[in-house]
């Protein structure tokens, strides 16, 4: 007398720990549902020893959920939060300290002192003059020199 195991309960078991583990990983909301579908096809080995009909019953829960829930994956998604430093980007700050592409020099804007260097190599900022800010890198404006027209 020999008892047949099947290999298949252990397969459904093995994608379904796979699908959680790479869901933890990457939390968009899409592996989870091919784990569902593997926990569906593992139940499923109790009642049919076909292994086409658990990958069919693996492959049309798995389709179910992905598209039931994916306006709530979609809900749940949080688009990303605009940080304060980039409601400073073409704004006006003064130069305090020389300001070159070469040397770090310190700029004011908004009462907060910030290192600055120039975008442009060769461009010169003097103490007092007006500059835009262009880009912001941590702690280090990016800025260019305002230029104004003169009339005669």
């Amino acid at each position: 007398m020999s008892l047949a195991v099947s290999i298949d309960p252990i397969f459904w078991l093995l994608c379904a720990i796979g699908f959680v583990v790479l869901e933890a990983m990457t939390w968009n909301l899409v592996s989870i549902w091919f784990a569902v579908g593997s926990a569906a096809a593992l139940l499923s080995c109790l009642l049919v020893q076909s292994f086409r009909v658990q990958a069919a019953v693996f492959i049309a829960v798995s389709a179910l959920c992905l598209l039931a829930f994916k306006p709530l994956a979609k809900k749940l998604r949080k688009a990303p939060t605009a940080t304060n430093g980039d409601r400073n980007l073409g704004r006006e700050a003064t130069v305090l300290t020389p300001v070159t592409a070469e040397v770090t020099g310190r700029v004011r804007l908004d009462g907060v002192d910030w290192n600055a260097r120039c975008a442009t190599p060769g461009d010169t900022l003097a103490p007092g003059e007006s500059c835009r800010v262009m880009e912001i890198h941590s702690t280090l404006l990016i800025v260019e020199p305002i230029r104004t027209e003169t009339t005669h």
